[in-house]
């Protein structure tokens, strides 16, 4: 599998030395290894390379939109003269 489109916070499903499990993606190494966080229980792999991994599902978008704080227009207030 490529890396180009697995980002941090996405979820893979890995394959490594027959060992099949889910785990969020941490960050990605310079060398092409992905840093992992298993999220089943009794797996203690915390690398996986780009050929171990079976499937990826990618974070929403709109999910990552809603983490930021929404950006407001500052308003100007003018005195009212009558």
């Amino acid at each position: 599998m490529r890396t180009s489109s697995i980002r941090p916070g996405d979820i893979v499903h890995c394959n490594k030395r027959g060992r099949l499990f889910h785990a969020r993606v941490l960050e990605l190494g310079p060398d092409g290894s992905i840093l992992v966080k298993p999220i089943e229980r009794n797996i203690s792999y915390r690398h996986v390379a780009a050929s171990e991994i079976a499937e990826h599902w990618a974070r929403s978008t709109s999910t990552r939109r809603a983490a930021r704080p929404a950006k407001t227009q500052p308003t100007l207030e003018l005195p009212l003269a009558l």
